[in-house]
Parts: structure tokens; sequence; C-alpha cells
């Protein structure tokens, strides 16, 4: 009788709209990056009229799959959740691409096997300034998160951030009490597909009138559920990141699509590549790590063929939408 124990399955999963070079450079960095024995790949699309987009998901025969609905990005996000057949499930937008290859999604399963108490796991690079806040805060805000975990789960349950590493170096941060324990969008994160179904579907709160927030109120929704539930689950975060944002305009937004109009600029990958930015190995991205915290964006992102707009603290600009239209996609 063989008794090693079954490796958990991994459910990848993608959102997708109208964005062809963003969701190409996010899939074949993913084929590069991903290096797990057990997969479940699925995309969902919002049913999008980009040239060349459905032709390419159509030729992508590694996806299982495949599927064209127009519908709200909660619904969207629940029926990934549903379609899941993996101990765990990635969930993934098409504007994040990944940008270090290498075993490290073994770990990130052995780290949720063996810590109950991390709700999710955050695997993009995030701005320094973000770092930091998450880090380095000020001791009314230390005494702040110290207090709201005290109150909302009691003195011997309050989280607290620590570091874990393994024997190879693969190390993560938890984050204490900075948020609720999950990314309430659901993307760009890995996490136990339990706890999703446990939490229950994303429900759109908000007129279908916002251009902004994508999600309807249903992140703001999902955030309140797990912060009434009393969850005693907290985020962690990746001394080396492995996905970074697809940034490529002025003002750091994506290129977003609402109402069948594009709004911030588009383009492709300059050159004749697919990808966006260049990809590392683990062991690579390991020796510009740093003891005290994670790699920021503006330190392990390396575009190709263009420059990354900055702040004046050296940050990568961020905007979270462009309100000026650039072009109509949908009639």
């Amino acid at each position: 009788m063989n008794n090693q124990k079954q490796i958990p399955k991994v459910t990848l999963g993608f959102i997708s709209c109208e964005r062809f070079h963003y969701l190409r450079a996010t899939l074949e960095s993913a084929r590069q990056c991903i290096n797990y024995p057990d997969l479940q790949w699925i995309i969902i699309d919002d049913d999008s009229e980009e040239p060349g987009l459905k032709d390419y998901i159509n030729g992508c025969d590694w996806i299982q799959h495949k599927l064209f609905k127009r519908q709200t990005h909660a619904d969207a996000m629940n029926q990934l959740v549903e379609l899941a057949t993996g101990d765990y499930v990635l969930i993934w937008p098409e504007d994040v691409q990944f940008i270090t290859s290498g075993k490290w999604m073994q770990r990130l399963v052995m780290l949720l096997e063996q810590n109950p108490d991390i709700g999710g796991v955050c695997l993009d690079a995030q701005r320094l300034c973000t770092l930091n806040t998450i880090f380095h805060p000020s001791f009314k805000e230390s005494w702040r998160r110290f207090r709201t975990d005290w109150l909302r789960y009691g003195l011997s349950h309050v989280r607290r951030k620590r570091r874990i590493s393994f024997d190879d170096g693969f190390t993560v941060w938890t984050y204490g009490a900075y948020n609720e324990g999950i990314v309430g969008s659901g993307i760009p994160s890995l996490m136990r597909t339990s706890l999703w179904r446990k939490l229950g579907t994303w429900k759109a709160t908000s007129p279908a009138t916002s251009i902004i927030d994508s999600s309807l109120g249903a992140e703001d929704d999902m955030i309140a559920r797990v912060r009434e539930s009393r969850m005693r689950v907290q985020m962690a975060g990746l001394q080396v990141p492995v996905a970074a944002d697809i940034i490529n305009d002025e003002i750091g937004c994506k290129a977003k699509v609402r109402k069948g109009v594009r709004y911030g600029a588009y383009t492709p990958p300059p050159g004749d590549d697919v990808l966006y930015y260049r990809i590392r190995s683990y062991e690579e991205r390991v020796a510009q790590a740093y003891p005290e915290r994670p790699l920021s964006f503006s330190e392990c992102v390396e575009p190709l063929g263009y420059t990354i707009p900055l702040d004046a603290n050296g940050d990568r600009l961020k905007s979270s939408f462009n309100d000026h239209p650039a072009l109509p996609i949908r009639a």
C-alpha cells in the first residue's frame, strides 16, 4: 500500500476582460514561472471583443476550463470558486505578470498546510510606501492594531507579525493586524478553496453605475463579512515577490474597461516580446532580498524596453483609474 501523502492540488483561476496583451503576458509568464505537479487551469473571460483575444484563449491547450460570459466581476469570481477542484485557489487578474520562476508554489502550499492562521498570501510586489506602512507602523498605529485584535479576538489570540523561513531560504512575513486576513477582492492571492466557500459568494452591493469599483461593493462586503465572522486569520506576504502589476502608461493606470469603454493608455509590450517584465529565477531574486522586509516593486521589477513612471520617492506611480476614455470597445 502506498502511504505517501497526496500532493494538494492548486487551481489557477484567471479573470479576463478586453486586455489581450496583458492576458497573454500573464498566462505565458505563469507557464514559465509556476512549477507545480498538480494544477487546474481556469480562465473566465467577459465575452471580450478585442481582436485576437478569444483566438488566443482557445489556442491555450493547457487550460482545462475556458468560459466566455458577459457578467459582473463578482459573478465571475463566484463561478471560478465553484469550478475550482484544487485544495488551494490562485485567483488572478489578467493585468499582473509573473516575474519569478522556480518551485515557490510548493513552498506556499507547505506554508498554508502548516499555518492554519494564515488566511491568504499576497504574491505581487508592493510599493515601498505600502511595505513601510505594514512593517514600520508608528507607535500609535501599532497600539491601534494591538487594541483592535484584543477587542476582536481576545488577548490570547492577538495576531502578531512574524517571519517564517524554510531550510532553503524561502521566507514570508505575516501581516499581523494590518488587515482582515484576506484579500477582499480575491485578486491576486492564494487561499484555501474551503475558506472562500465558507465565507460565501461575492455579492455586489452598489449600483452598476460605478466605473471605478469593478466589484460594485462586493470587495467591501466580503471584508465586512470576515470581520463579523471573527475569523482568526491574517495575511502573509513574500520576501521575494513572484508577480507585479503591469504598468505601461504615464500615470500608473492599467487600461481598465468599463461599460464598453477603455480608460487609460493601452499598448502591447515593446518590440517582439509578449512579456512586459524580465523573469528571474527565485535564486537570483533571493540574492537581492533584505532581511527585514520584502523587496518592493521598484527594487525587483525590470520592464522590457520601457520605463515605469516613478514618484519623487522612487516608488512607482499609482493611479487606480484614469478617467479619460481612450477607445470605445463595445457597442
